[in-house]
């Protein structure tokens, strides 16, 4: 029964989630380059003019694409080939009201279904209050996807393991509601530690990042005025808003 596509399915989603990190990264570092640095998409040899493919994004993003390419056709056949034995637990590749992993076969998976489900809301409770901290904090966005689909691969493990639970025989009904809510205190104190502990190391660095900023904007002043002073023209380049700010005299 592990075989059966139902079961795996939050594995191949997890899988999906990793092969998405690098392609989703690729295409925000192309898209800034698009928006702020259009030249670097392209390299001058003499008179002619040939696009860059030395560039690690444009690479990432050529890499990735193959993979995904590669990774939706076994899923596919794996798909097509559990609708053919299993005519009666068919799986939709849209389906909004419920997803292909909870199973509800009989009372005992429905329970279990439950149960997972449970676990993933207070993964979801916990986890999304974090995310609304971090976009408060000016990171890169990229972060914020990547936390994202971090947060879908916690939730399909937390799922899969659950089920699987079930199947291998290791499941158990008796006492499972206070035994899980034993487990899962002990694993919120673990984790409201180590939130607290990145919060800090993410307000420490913030602190030691906005002082770096402004020590090496007061270092430009002198230099501008020196500048002007020997009728040079000053520059001061400035990138994003945690980019230190470039001085030249022109």
């Amino acid at each position: 029964m592990n075989k059966d596509l139902r079961i795996q399915l939050p594995l191949w989603t997890i899988a999906f989630c990793i092969l998405l990190m690098p392609l989703t990264f690729s295409l925000v570092q192309l898209i800034d380059l698009m928006i702020h640095n259009f030249d670097a998409f392209f390299v001058v040899n003499g008179t002619g003019t040939s696009l860059n493919w030395g560039l690690m994004s444009i690479q990432l993003f050529m890499v990735s694409i193959l993979l995904l390419l590669s990774f939706n056709i076994l899923f596919y056949r794996r798909y097509r080939k559990h609708n053919k034995e299993n005519p009666s637990e068919k799986l939709y590749f849209f389906v909004f009201y419920q997803p292909g992993e909870i199973l509800e076969d009989d009372e005992m998976l429905q329970q279990v279904s439950k149960n997972a489900t449970k676990k993933v809301y207070i993964l979801f409770a916990n986890a999304l209050p974090i995310l609304a901290f971090l976009m408060v904090i000016p990171l890169h966005r990229s972060v914020f996807i990547m936390a994202i689909l971090l947060v879908i691969i916690f939730q399909n493990l937390l799922f899969y393991n659950e089920i699987n639970q079930y199947y291998s025989g290791n499941y158990t009904f008796g006492n499972k509601g206070k035994k899980t809510d034993q487990e899962l205190s002990k694993v919120n104190k673990r984790v409201v530690r180590g939130i607290a502990i990145v919060c800090l190391i993410i307000v420490a660095l913030s602190i030691g990042r906005i002082a770096q900023i402004h020590s090496n904007s007061q270092s430009i002043l002198p230099q501008m005025e020196a500048c002007m002073d020997e009728g040079g023209t000053a520059v001061v380049e400035s990138g994003s808003i945690w980019s230190l700010t470039k001085f030249t005299c022109e």
